[in-house]
């Protein structure tokens, strides 16, 4: 697709802010979980107590805690020990995806918008360690960076739709999302998690995550090198692009790791996807 800038559709930019506006839970018990979470004097018992309320997110918090990306060697049965293991951030990534509706599928969400969330979220996962980064935040960023494409699809599936599948450069897309609809995806996401009280540094790389450069924190690094391997690992080594590669070990990836990272990802990405349903 080539880049021509227009002025937003103003039903579409309109549409849009009221969509970002109207994002309410659609599940009580996991918007109490996310008041829960949000409070500096709650504990693992408090969150766990919020979450056996409810079945499904009691269901995926523990099978999250049990997946591959966390790496017990015991299994957990208990939701206290499963929110003490993973962390309050991949708990309220959780709890968003439900309280959102779009973990519910009463939301279209774009073509392989699950696929993508399951396989960053992993990759950030696999990487966390080499950034500094915790675990169950890397995996959380992985995993909600792209919602804000989920919010832009409700407004208009059909144009969304076609300009993913037209642009394959990210960083067009943002430009061309903002031509339609006054909002890159990456700026909606931030509007979202922000509305939901996620911490600043986390929203940050979230609105960052297709610059350029090599980020500013170490949740900027880790995303953008999750989101970077996520792209290239769905494809076959033969094809990929070594623009990419060269810009995944500017994030200080080694590419000769990228073999068996690769590898890593897409073992604990399928399982990742399963959990997401």
């Amino acid at each position: 697709m080539s880049l021509v800038l227009t002025t937003p559709n103003p039903n579409r930019a309109r549409d849009l802010e009221r969509a970002l506006e109207e994002v309410r839970a659609s599940r009580p018990a996991a918007a109490r979980v996310l008041v829960v979470t949000d409070d500096p004097n709650s504990d693992a018992r408090a969150v766990a107590t919020a979450i056996d309320v409810d079945p499904m997110l009691t269901a995926q918090v523990l099978r999250l805690a049990n997946s591959a990306a966390f790496g017990m060697s015991e299994r957990v049965s208990s939701t206290q020990v499963a929110v003490s293991l993973v962390g309050f951030s991949a708990i309220r990534s959780i709890a968003v995806l439900l309280a959102s509706g779009l973990r519910n599928h009463k939301t279209p969400v774009p073509p392989s918008f699950w696929q993508h969330a399951s396989v960053t979220a992993s990759a950030c996962a696999v990487m966390a360690g080499r950034f500094g980064v915790v675990r169950g935040d890397a995996f959380s960023l992985g995993l909600l960076h792209d919602i804000g494409s989920a919010i832009l699809h409700t407004v208009d599936p059909a144009t969304h739709a076609a300009l993913i599948e037209e642009e394959d450069d990210t960083s067009l897309l943002c430009a061309q999302e903002l031509a339609e609809f006054g909002m890159s995806h990456a700026e909606a996401a931030a509007r979202v998690l922000a509305g939901w009280n996620f911490p600043s540094a986390f929203v940050a790389a979230v609105a960052a995550h297709h610059d350029a450069g090599v980020g500013e924190t170490p949740l900027d690094r880790v995303l953008l090198a999750g989101d970077a391997v996520a792209h290239l690992v769905v494809l076959p080594e033969s094809e990929w692009s070594a623009e990419r590669i060269d810009r995944i070990e500017a994030l200080g990836v080694p590419r000769e790791s990228l073999p068996e990272l690769a590898r890593t990802t897409l073992q604990d990405a399928a399982e990742a996807a399963s959990l997401l349903g």
